[in-house]
C-alpha cells in the first residue's frame, strides 16, 4: 500500500480531522475518560512530533498517538491504572523538565473506510520507528483487545490466554502485537476510569438503566456498574500491557 508518515507538529491543521477519524470508531462512552478530557489537547499540544499520521495523499488512514515518559521501576512492574496513568504522568513529567526514557502507545486508530487492509501493523511498525528515531528503547502500550467486548463476563487475565489454534493469541489486536515482536506483560486492570451521571449513561449508550446493577453495554470490555441511589454510573475498563523491546538500527 502506497502510503507516506507526517506528524502533527509538521500538520497541524489535520488534528481537528485526525479527531473525528477516531470518535467515529470509539464507541460513545469512549469519548468521557476523565483522564482523556482533562489532558488530551495538553498532550497534544506539548508532544506533535509523538502524533503521526498515516497518508495517502491528503486523506488520513490511521492515526498513532504516543506520549513520552520517564519510568524506572521496570516493565514487569508497570501499574493497573494503564492508560490514565501514562498519559497524566506523560504531563506531570513534562512540567517537571523530566528526561523521558520510555515511549508509550496511546492509540493506535485506522480509518474506518481502511479497516482490514493491514495497516494495524503498519502502524505498530511505525510507532516502533518512531520510538527508535527517539532514541528509546522500550515501547509500552496499554493495548485494548478488539474482541474483548463480545466476551464481558470473560476476566482479562484469563482473555488473553486464548489461542487461535495456532498458538497465538485468539485476539486480533493482540495477535498483531505479537506478530510484529510484542511480548504480552500483564493485565492493566484499571487503563480507564470512565463515570457518569445515569442519564449521561442512557445518552452515551441508548440503553435503559431502570434500577442498580451490572449492565451489558455494547463495545465495553466490563460489564459497567449503575447505582441509582447515588445517579452513577462507572465503567472500569481492562487493557493489556504490551511490551516492544526496539533494537538499534533495524
Amino acid at each position: 500500500m502506497k502510503y507516506r508518515i507526517v506528524t502533527l507538529e509538521e500538520r497541524y491543521d489535520l488534528f481537528e480531522e485526525q479527531d473525528l477519524i477516531c470518535d467515529e470508531v470509539w464507541p460513545e462512552f469512549m469519548l468521557h475518560d476523565a483522564v482523556a478530557n482533562t489532558h488530551w489537547m495538553r498532550f497534544i499540544t506539548a508532544f506533535k512530533e509523538y502524533q503521526l499520521l498515516i497518508m495517502d495523499g491528503e486523506e488520513i488512514l490511521a492515526v498513532i498517538n504516543t506520549v513520552p515518559i520517564q519510568y524506572n521501576d521496570g516493565t514487569e512492574m508497570l501499574p493497573d491504572e494503564g492508560w490514565d496513568w501514562g498519559v497524566s504522568k506523560s504531563i506531570a513529567d513534562h512540567e517537571a523538565g523530566m528526561e523521558p526514557d520510555i515511549l508509550m502507545g496511546v492509540q493506535i486508530v485506522v480509518n474506518r473506510k481502511h479497516q482490514g487492509k493491514g495497516l494495524s501493523y503498519v502502524a505498530v511498525r511505525e510507532m516502533s520507528d518512531l520510538a527508535r528515531r527517539k532514541g528509546f528503547k522500550e515501547l509500552i502500550l496499554p493495548v485494548r483487545p478488539s474482541e474483548k467486548h463480545r466476551y464481558p463476563l470473560i476476566p482479562m487475565e484469563d482473555y488473553i490466554k486464548w489461542e487461535d489454534g495456532k498458538g497465538m493469541p485468539f485476539d486480533s489486536w493482540l495477535r498483531v502485537h505479537v506478530k510484529a515482536g510484542g511480548e504480552i506483560l500483564k493485565v492493566c486492570s484499571e487503563a480507564m476510569l470512565i463515570p457518569g451521571t445515569v442519564d449521561e449513561w442512557v445518552e452515551w449508550t441508548g440503553l435503559d438503566f431502570p434500577g442498580s446493577g451490572s449492565y451489558f453495554v455494547p463495545g465495553a470490555l466490563n460489564p459497567i456498574s449503575i447505582d441509582i441511589e447515588s445517579n452513577e454510573g462507572i465503567y472500569i475498563e481492562p487493557n493489556v500491557w504490551i511490551l516492544h523491546r526496539i533494537e538499534e538500527g533495524l
